[in-house]
């Protein structure tokens, strides 16, 4: 027998290993969860390049739905999955993702991150105002005015592409929204920039120490892991100048009686409502950051498929010629009669999105598709590059091929809704009515007056181009050297000429 002075000892051994017994004992006797999860990697490292590449093997592999279960994220590689999900049950996947790093760099501002809530419909609706459908011809001078002027900067100086298509996805926002004419020496173009730059670092990779360690946020910014505490100050900074700078413009031209706007008509409607004043701020500021780089992804991308595909180049500048004749250029109302120009619109829309894997949407909710769970909270992310390259869907689809929509039973002509560049659901990019027009003018027009070719070196070779893209959150041509010139000397006419479409 023990001494009794051992006994507690015995005890505080024993005592732990029966009611670890107990539990194993009550374990097998409880019936097995029947939850089933969508297939997916183990605990696999996202790629910081080409993720929707890797996500599209994953596809291949899992199939329609790829569960990562140790992040609750779920990647869906098909259009017909993203439709069920995002828009069928679009009550459900309508949230977005939050984080310390979205919240401290201000993704709350910004309509397309924030969550949804009744703070974001009293936005939304603010902007379905300005960009709805029925009143984007307001924007159709500045629209004319700023393709005009992309295609005389590209004929001037042709080896700045990057450049030009840059300043001119920033000029129609201020043009259409403020009435402004920014050029690339105003401080607000650089501001704007350096903005978008920083918002896409953040949105790519964001502060992966503050997620693991979120009271760093609460320390000094000379505090060890506290860096991001500079590129948050240097982002909310911006977003004031940008928010202010051109809204004050504008109100102070309208005050001045010496040009209209929509910010400033907006601004004297709502006079004396300091929230609403700043809700139109807003509004303005985050439809720059929004547009900036996806437009110029998109324009960039049309002009490097053209200079790679003269076949199709020369179809649809024969279809304007035929069309339209070589006295004016294209115009919004010319659109529905130019099918192959529609057709190069849609195929540049389907095989270089500007944002591949979109933005990612949030379930609100536990929910059960084809048999599976996908839990309250789940992470959704629509690999829009995998779905517009979907064999089953597109022949060929790695091929730049106009005619798969020319040749369509529907034709190309199908509504806006069939690009899903432009999102899904409730979270569909509000501004895509503009956005639409401004990338289809800029294509006619550039179709219709210029010629897009491989540049030569001294001894008359042809210089090659390899056709690179960027491999982060924004998908762009990476700078390329190629020959822009009018066609000829009636085209060079038309881009030159003073007077401007209305």
């Amino acid at each position: 027998m023990a001494p009794a002075s051992s006994l507690p000892l015995i005890l505080s051994g024993i005592v732990p290993l029966a009611l670890a017994l107990l539990y194993l004992l009550s374990r097998r006797h409880q019936p097995k969860s029947t939850i089933t999860f969508p297939p997916g990697p183990k605990s696999p490292d996202f790629p910081a390049l080409d993720a929707w590449v890797k996500c599209q093997e994953w596809g291949r592999e899992y199939g329609d739905l790829v569960y990562i279960r140790e992040k609750n994220t779920l990647i869906t590689n098909s259009s017909r999955t993203a439709v069920d999900l995002l828009e069928k049950r679009a009550r459900i996947y309508s949230s977005r993702e939050t984080s310390w790093t979205a919240i401290l760099c201000g993704g709350e501002r910004v309509l397309s991150l924030q969550e949804h809530s009744a703070k974001w419909r009293t936005k939304k609706k603010l902007y379905n105002q300005i960009f709805r459908q029925s009143a984007i011809s307001r924007f159709y001078p500045a629209q004319y005015k700023k393709v005009l002027d992309l295609t005389r900067s590209l004929v001037a100086t042709p080896e700045q592409i990057m450049q030009h298509t840059l300043i001119f996805s920033q000029s129609v926002i201020y043009a259409s929204l403020y009435g402004l004419d920014i050029g690339y020496d105003d401080p607000l173009s650089r501001k704007g920039k350096e903005t978008v730059d920083i918002f896409a670092r953040m949105l790519s990779s964001g502060f992966p120490t503050l997620e693991r360690f979120p009271w760093l946020r609460f320390m000094p910014s000379f505090f060890p892991g506290c860096g991001f505490k500079q590129t948050v100050l240097e982002l909310r900074e911006n977003y004031s100048a940008l928010d202010t700078i051109p809204f004050d413009r504008a109100v102070n031209n309208f005050k001045l009686g010496t040009g209209t706007s929509v910010v400033a008509e907006l601004a004297f409607e709502n006079e004396g409502k300091p929230a609403d004043i700043e809700m139109i701020k807003g509004m303005g500021s985050t439809s720059f950051i929004a547009a900036s780089d996806t437009t110029m992804s998109s324009v960039t991308s049309f002009l490097l498929t053209m200079t790679l595909h003269p076949d199709v180049q020369a179809k649809g500048r024969a279809e304007i010629d035929r069309v339209i004749g070589r006295t004016r250029l294209p115009t919004f109302e010319d659109r529905k009669s130019l099918p192959y120009v529609e057709s190069i619109y849609r195929e540049i829309m389907r095989l270089h999105p500007p944002l591949p894997l979109g933005v990612n949407h949030v379930s609100t909710e536990d929910d059960y598709y084809n048999g599976y769970h996908i839990p309250k909270g789940c992470v959704i992310i629509p690999n829009i590059w995998a779905m517009n390259r979907d064999p089953n869907v597109y022949s060929e689809p790695n091929k730049f091929i106009p005619e798969r929509f020319l040749d369509s039973q529907s034709g190309p002509f199908t509504s806006i809704n069939d690009i899903y560049a432009y999102g899904f659901g409730r979270r569909v990019c509000v501004g895509r009515y503009m956005a639409d027009n401004t990338v289809w003018l800029a294509i006619a027009y550039i179709l219709a007056t210029l010629d897009l070719r491989k540049a030569k070196d001294n001894e008359g070779n042809e210089i090659n181009i390899p056709g690179d893209f960027t491999k982060t959150f924004f998908r762009h041509p990476m700078p390329y050297i190629s020959s822009i010139l009018p066609r000829d000397p009636q085209a060079r006419d038309l881009i030159s000429a003073t007077t401007e479409l209305t």
